[in-house]
């Protein structure tokens, strides 16, 4: 096993929102070779060389991963932080496991923005998603708060372009 333990140094309320909280932890040894290879095998991950970082989202958690730490944000409880404590363990193990079956990618992949769904979606804000506006929609489907079935009118004849398109942007943020 390369990665130990990870051990919780700090967990308090989140800035970002009121309602969750976020948490610090610290690795019993350095990762840092590993995140080349996470990032190579995650499409969602932001891998920053000079800085050392790799950031990824889980659901509406913010997760980064430093050499020698872990930040979390927006996570829902103890509970919940305790479990993505396990999921990053897992992880950074899994992959330096199989780092031998697993290209590398040491640069840093640009951010979607919702702009790019946003254009391709039908842009009649009908609020049939049961979001306010079509941008609103946009931006939690690319955090994975929304599901892109839930745009009814991207599914209709006129529309069927638009929709491989926003298909194949979700692909690459590793969505299904």
């Amino acid at each position: 096993m390369f990665l130990e333990e990870i051990k919780m140094t700090r967990i308090q309320p989140c800035t970002a929102d009121a309602e969750r909280m976020k948490f610090k932890a610290k690795f019993s040894s350095n990762v840092s070779e590993v995140l080349p290879y996470i990032n190579g095998s995650m499409k969602t991950a932001i891998y920053n060389k000079a800085a050392g970082t790799l950031t990824f989202k889980k659901e509406f958690r913010m997760i980064t991963i430093y050499p020698e730490k872990l930040a979390v944000a927006k996570v829902i409880n103890e509970t919940d932080a305790f479990e993505i404590i396990n999921l990053v363990k897992d992880l950074i193990n899994n992959t330096y496991e199989n780092r031998d079956h697993i290209e590398p990618l040491f640069e840093m992949r640009a951010n979607i923005s919702p702009i790019e769904i946003y254009k391709q979606l039908p842009k009649l804000n009908c609020k049939r998603c049961g979001e306010t506006a079509c941008m609103a929609f946009a931006s939690k489907l690319i955090s994975g708060e929304q599901n892109i079935k839930k745009c009814l009118p991207l599914y209709e004849k006129a529309y069927l372009d638009n929709l491989e398109k926003v298909e194949g942007i979700l692909q690459i943020l590793g969505y299904e």
